[in-house]
């Protein structure tokens, strides 16, 4: 989706949100609640990370979540990537 700003949780500006990074998931976390668990926030706004995996293929996904960590409706998100880590 064109148009949206990234913007630090709790901030609440129409057309903006924070990511969220899926790790080996394939499910979308629930439309109606905050994104929780093993789903990693950045909710300073960050657009940069280092993230450290294990040896093995791994599949990461990009999903927008609005001030309050729940995904927009309908999904701002990216394609799913899949990357590979060897020892």
């Amino acid at each position: 989706m064109k148009g949206m700003g990234v913007a630090p949780a709790g901030c609440d500006m129409a057309d903006t949100g924070h990511h969220h990074l899926l790790i080996d998931n394939d499910e979308l976390p629930p439309p109606d609640q905050p994104m929780g668990g093993d789903i990693q926030h950045f909710d300073k706004g960050q657009t940069q990370t280092m993230v450290t995996l294990p040896p093995g293929e791994h599949t990461l996904l990009l999903i927008l979540g609005d001030k309050d960590h729940i995904p927009h409706d309908p999904p701002v998100l990216s394609e799913q990537i899949k990357v590979t880590v060897e020892e």
